[in-house]
C-alpha cells in the first residue's frame, strides 16, 4: 500500500536566543509566556524516487502537443495510486480525446481546464486499452469497453486549483508560490502550465539560483525528470492545480 512519502531535508540554520530586553530581570519566569518553536519548512522535498518506486516514470509525448495531456494524467494517476495502493499506466490518448470532447472539437493537446473537464465526464482508461500513438487521429475514439472502464478512475479524485486559467495571466503571487511548496511538502506533485506543461515533483531553496531556487520537473517533452528556476515558476506559469485522492489507500 501506498503512504505519502517521508521527505527528507537539511537546514543550515542555526537556533539562537534573543538578547534580554532591559526589563526582563524585572520580569517573574513565571509569568513569561512561552514562545511556540517555529514551524520547519525543509528546504527540499524531492518526490522522484517515490515516483519512480511506483512505476510513474517519465514518459514520452513524442512529436506531438500533448504536454499538458501528460501533465494532467500524471497527477491523476498520483493521486489514483494514494487511493487504490498501486496503480497501472492511465492513457494519455483516452484523456487527449475526451478533452476534446469537453471542448466540442477535435484537438491534439488542450488547456489543462478542458482535460479536467474531460476526465470529470468520461474518467480515464488505463493505456493498454487505448495506447499512446505517435500522430494524432482525430477520427479516433476509445472501445465501449474502454469507455465503462474508465468512469472508475473518477471516484474518489478532487482537483484542487492553486491558481486557476486567466488569458490574461501570467505569473504566481507569492501566496500561490508557497502553496505550491506546501503541496509538494504534502507528499503530492504539482502540475503547472506555461507556454510549456510540466509536473512539478520537487523543490530545492538555493539563493545562487533565480528566484532563490529550483523546482524539480517531470517533463514529458524530454521524457525525463528536469528543473526550471524559482523565477520561472514566478514568472512564466500560467494555471496551476493538483489532484487529491479523497478516498486513500489505508496506510
Amino acid at each position: 500500500m501506498i503512504g505519502i512519502l517521508s521527505l527528507q531535508a537539511t537546514c543550515g540554520c542555526q537556533s539562537h536566543e534573543a538578547a534580554p530586553t532591559p526589563h526582563a530581570a524585572a520580569t517573574p519566569a513565571s509569568v513569561v509566556a512561552a514562545q511556540p518553536a517555529p514551524a520547519f519548512v525543509p528546504v527540499s522535498v524531492d518526490l522522484r524516487d517515490h515516483l519512480t518506486s511506483l512505476g510513474l516514470t517519465p514518459r514520452a509525448q513524442g512529436a506531438r502537443g500533448t504536454c499538458s495531456i501528460f501533465t494532467t494524467c500524471e497527477a491523476i494517476e498520483y493521486a489514483m495510486a494514494v487511493r487504490d495502493g498501486h496503480i497501472t499506466r492511465q492513457s494519455p490518448e483516452f484523456l487527449n480525446w475526451a478533452g476534446a470532447q469537453a471542448i466540442g472539437h477535435p484537438s491534439d493537446g488542450n488547456f489543462f481546464h478542458n482535460a479536467l473537464n474531460g476526465f470529470e465526464r468520461y474518467g480515464m482508461c488505463d493505456e493498454q486499452s487505448m495506447p499512446y500513438a505517435p500522430t494524432y487521429d482525430a477520427a479516433r475514439a476509445p472501445s465501449d469497453a474502454a469507455l465503462k472502464d474508465a468512469t472508475k478512475a473518477r471516484t474518489g479524485m478532487k482537483v484542487h486549483w492553486i491558481v486557476p486559467w486567466n488569458a490574461g495571466k501570467t505569473g504566481v503571487s507569492e501566496e500561490e508560490f508557497n502553496e505550491i511548496k506546501r503541496v509538494l511538502r504534502s507528499g503530492y506533485p504539482v502540475a503547472a502550465g506555461s507556454s510549456h506543461s510540466r509536473l512539478l515533483v520537487g523543490y530545492v531553496d538555493d539563493a545562487k539560483l533565480p528566484g532563490g531556487g529550483k523546482f524539480l520537473t517531470e517533463d514529458s517533452a524530454l521524457a525525463r525528470f528536469d528543473e526550471v528556476t524559482y523565477e520561472f515558476v514566478r514568472s512564466k506559469v500560467n494555471d496551476v492545480f493538483w489532484v487529491e485522492a479523497e478516498t486513500r489507500a489505508k496506510m
